[in-house]
């Protein structure tokens, strides 16, 4: 871990990169509404050389649905996350991805297959279409990134310091439709 803090001290400050959302979606099945879409990540070297020096990132996926008003700030109404952690495992040289809200564990022999793993959102229970009233309109916004509270400590307080470490993605927007 040391290792890893002196070789932050002296890596030089990469932009940070972001998260795209494509083909959002959402479904009406058998009375709940269902999303889906496609997470692109685009990791920079930094968050690259961490991940392959044993540091692991934790991936938050964040879907909130929002009641429009006219005169005030939109209502949230509902508010889902979804949590992988993104570890490599140096002896297998395989990545390994455990979704949080299954208890599921994966391993995939690439990087980028872990990546499409965790961003093929898909058939996503997200709310019960009785709790809509009928005559409001509803928006559907998703993102995603990684969460910085859930990194060792010493390489938190780097992460707070420079953008190199964050991988924030903005926020993506539809209208809630069947």
């Amino acid at each position: 871990m040391l290792l890893l803090l002196s070789l932050c001290l002296l890596a030089t400050p990469l932009a940070a990169r972001e998260t795209t959302i494509s083909e959002p979606r959402t479904l009406l099945v058998d009375g709940v509404y269902r999303i889906g879409a496609r997470v692109d990540f685009d990791f920079n070297e930094t968050l690259y050389d961490a991940l392959h020096n044993g540091v692991p990132l934790l991936i938050e996926l964040r879907v909130e649905v929002l009641r429009d008003r006219e005169w005030l700030w939109p209502e949230l109404v509902a508010d889902l996350r979804q949590r992988f952690q993104l570890q490599y495992h140096a002896l297998s040289r395989r990545y390994l991805v455990h979704n949080f809200s299954t208890g599921s564990r994966t391993s995939f022999r690439t990087m980028e297959s872990a990546l499409a793993d965790i961003g093929n959102v898909y058939d996503l229970p997200l709310i019960d279409a009785k709790l809509l009233q009928p005559d409001q309109h509803y928006t559907v916004r998703m993102r995603a990134d990684i969460d910085v509270e859930a990194l060792p400590t010493p390489v938190r307080l780097w992460a707070y310091l420079g953008s190199a470490w964050s991988l924030k993605g903005k926020w993506r927007q539809w209208p809630l439709q069947p």
